[in-house]
Formats: C-alpha cells, sequence, structure tokens
C-alpha cells in the first residue's frame, strides 16, 4: 500500500486553493501531528509588473479536530491584511480566526455537541481535547445573540450533506432566487470538474457561507440540511406530546364531572362504573370533607389506569389549560359578596342550572357549618366558568363595588 501523500492528506483535511500542504511535522512521543499550510501566491500573466514590496508575514497555528489519538495542530503563514481578512470573515473549515486556538471546524464541532446538552466534561472526552478549550468555546457561545446560536448548527464542511447536495444525491428545495442561481452555477462546476476535489470543496465552503449569510431567510432551508437545534426539537416534541395532568383535589372540574354537569366521554367501562358509583357517594356526602374524599377517589383511579385513559386524561388536561387562559376579574375570597350570594338566593337572577345547582348546594352547608369551603368553591365556579358567566360576573363586581 502506498504511503499517504499531501494531497490526499489535503482531501481530508478539505483544503481548497490557494492553500496546499508545505510539509508535516509528526512527533510520536508527543502524540502530535502539525500540518504546516502554505498559501500559493496568484502567478498571473504580467504578474511581473506587480510591487516587489512584501506584506508582514505572520505564522499562526490552531488546534484541530483530531486524528486518531494524535493531537492535530494546523499552522499557516500569511500576511497580516490576510489574517485580519479571514478573522474579520469566517475563515476556512481548516483555519482559525487570528483571536481563537482552535480552527473553525473544531469550534463548530463543540458548538453542536453543546446544543446537545453536552458538558464540558462530555465533549472534552468525546473529542480528545483539553476541558479549557471547550470552556472557552462555551463561555462564547452563551454570550453570543441568539441568532448567531443558530447559524453554529449548521453541519460542518466536512458532513457529506452538502456534497450530496452538489451532485444531485440529495435534493434542497427552495423559493430564494439568490439561492437557486448560487445552486446551478455551484453544481455546473462540479460537474465539469468531476475529478477535481478541490473544486468540490471549495464549492461546498461557498455554499454554506452562503447559508450563514442569509440565515434568516432559509429557516425552511436549515431544516432540510438538518439544522435544528435541541430546543427546537423538544418544543416540537412537546408540541406532540402534551404533558398529561389531573385538576387538584378542590378544582371545580371534580364538582362538574360529579354532578353530572358536563360528561366525560369514555370508552373504558371501568371509569364509567366507577364514575357512576362516585357520583352516588359524591351527592350522598353532607360535608366537605367527605365530598373531597369522593374526588380523592376518582383521581386515584385515574393515577392507577392512566396508560388505559390516556384520551381521558388529554380533556382533562385541555380544561385545565383553558381555565388558566380564561383570567377573570372577581372580588377577593374574603369579599362579603360571596357570604350574601349564599345567603340570598334572589340576590343573582339567572337562568343557569349549573349555578342554581351548586348554589342549592352550598348555600345548605354554609348555612349550616359556615364553612370557608362553600366561599372558595363559590367563587372558583365563576373563575373557572367565566365564558358563560359573562353577566353575572358584571353584577357581582357591581354589587361588590358598592359595598
Amino acid at each position: 500500500m502506498d504511503s499517504l501523500k499531501t494531497q490526499d492528506l489535503a482531501q481530508i483535511l478539505g483544503l481548497y486553493s490557494p492553500w496546499i500542504i508545505k510539509d508535516i511535522d509528526l512527533a510520536p512521543n508527543a502524540e502530535s501531528i502539525t500540518i504546516i499550510l502554505e498559501k500559493q501566491s496568484d502567478k498571473g500573466r504580467f504578474s511581473f509588473l506587480t510591487s516587489t514590496k512584501k506584506s508582514q508575514q505572520v505564522t499562526r497555528r490552531w488546534q484541530h479536530v483530531r486524528f486518531g489519538h494524535f493531537t492535530t495542530i494546523i499552522q499557516a503563514t500569511m500576511s497580516l491584511e490576510e489574517l485580519a481578512e479571514i478573522s474579520s470573515d469566517r475563515p476556512p473549515a481548516f483555519l482559525g480566526a487570528e483571536n481563537k486556538s482552535v480552527t473553525r471546524e473544531l469550534a463548530d464541532t463543540i458548538r453542536i455537541a453543546y446544543s446537545r446538552n453536552l458538558n464540558s466534561d462530555m465533549i472534552s472526552g468525546l473529542l480528545g481535547i483539553s476541558q479549557a478549550v471547550v470552556d472557552a468555546e462555551i463561555r462564547e457561545i452563551e454570550t453570543e445573540e441568539q441568532q448567531k446560536k443558530h447559524i453554529s448548527l449548521l453541519p460542518l464542511e466536512s458532513n457529506p450533506i452538502w456534497r450530496a447536495v452538489l451532485t444531485d444525491h440529495a435534493k434542497l428545495s427552495t423559493r430564494l432566487l439568490p439561492l437557486k442561481l448560487l445552486l446551478s452555477r455551484l453544481k455546473l462546476d462540479v460537474s465539469k470538474n468531476n475529478d477535481s476535489q478541490d473544486v468540490l470543496q471549495r464549492s461546498v465552503s461557498e455554499l454554506r457561507n452562503f447559508f450563514i449569510r442569509h440565515a434568516s431567510q432559509l429557516t425552511h432551508e436549515y431544516e432540510q440540511i438538518g439544522a435544528r437545534d435541541s430546543a427546537t426539537q423538544k418544543s416540537n416534541t412537546t408540541g406532540t406530546k402534551t404533558k398529561l395532568v389531573l385538576p387538584g383535589t378542590k378544582n371545580i372540574l371534580w364538582h362538574q364531572l360529579l354532578t353530572s354537569e358536563f360528561e366525560l366521554e369514555t370508552q373504558s367501562m371501568p371509569l364509567k362504573f366507577s364514575i357512576a358509583q362516585q357520583r352516588r357517594a359524591y351527592m350522598a356526602s353532607t360535608n366537605e370533607a367527605g365530598r373531597i374524599e369522593v374526588i380523592r377517589n376518582v383521581q386515584l383511579f385515574f393515577k392507577h389506569n392512566a396508560r388505559t385513559l390516556i384520551p381521558e386524561l388529554r380533556v382533562l388536561t385541555e380544561m385545565l389549560e383553558n381555565q388558566k387562559t380564561e383570567g377573570v376579574n372577581l372580588p377577593p375570597v374574603n369579599s362579603e359578596i360571596w357570604k350574601q350570594l349564599l345567603l340570598d338566593d334572589k340576590l343573582l337572577n339567572t337562568d343557569k342550572i349549573n349555578y342554581r345547582l351548586l348554589l342549592s348546594r352550598l348555600k345548605t352547608t354554609y348555612r349550616r357549618d359556615h364553612d370557608a369551603g362553600s366561599i372558595e368553591q363559590l367563587r372558583n365556579f365563576f373563575s373557572q366558568n367565566a365564558r358563560a358567566m359573562t353577566d353575572e360576573i358584571k353584577v357581582i363586581n357591581s354589587l361588590a363595588a358598592a359595598q
């Protein structure tokens, strides 16, 4: 087998013109490899007319993605102007910015790992780099704007998705005309230079940079190439899988269910039997403690049979969410108006049957025991049925204001 050639290594690194590998320094004892890059000068037909004055040259080193268990260092020499240029824009994946210690490829790899909720210790172990390097990148990520965080989730230049798009092995649909024109040109270049890895890699870099510059216009395209952060995935998951919860013991929903004010649609015969049984017990209870005990029995039934009662729990969860969104202004629970409503049947004239049934039950308990639970339950009824009791709530508020 032939030894690895520099052009093969250049292809592995994703190098493209004018950059070439000048030399390779392998240090087995230190388990490191330093790849020295050089920028080829562009010699045109009249290059002899150019100024002989050379700009000041500087050498910079950046840590790159490891080769096996060897730490990889990229070393490049360029003019100060060229270093400033790549630092102000996005440097090629195999180089880094002036103020960075890692290449853009390694920096983006850390960002993608961090976006998947990996901590710095895990990232350090997976990539085989020091935790100090990882921590420095994470600090920078946490201070960036949201837009930049989203950009950093783009697939790396080494990701095969870009090559698949440019060679028509993966379809990328877009309505953005500049992107359509760019894709047409790049695909034509790649097809004309089918054997040139240099052209392919340069085209990949140009396409990816276009995505970075126009991120706000390419939401749909970002999703097509898999640039979706964990927060978005989580929100999508929660959008399709709602957390199911039971109403609290004192929630009016249980009273409405156990007094047949609403019927919970179900195909479960055990649930139907349990509700019928608990309704009889609830209506037979003569005090608040007895009714609370009945409600707890219903809650326990739902908890013990939660896996087979998903549709029913979803209905109850929806009703709870509706209660939260129905904001209503009511007198406080210690207002005298609630006592007056329980003592005077004619104070609030209404044809709402559910209110009449509730009042009939609560007033008997309150007149006998003067329990605060009856007042709280009456107020909760209006709070949780605000849409149906709009006129009645206006009357209650005006009566309370007049006191």
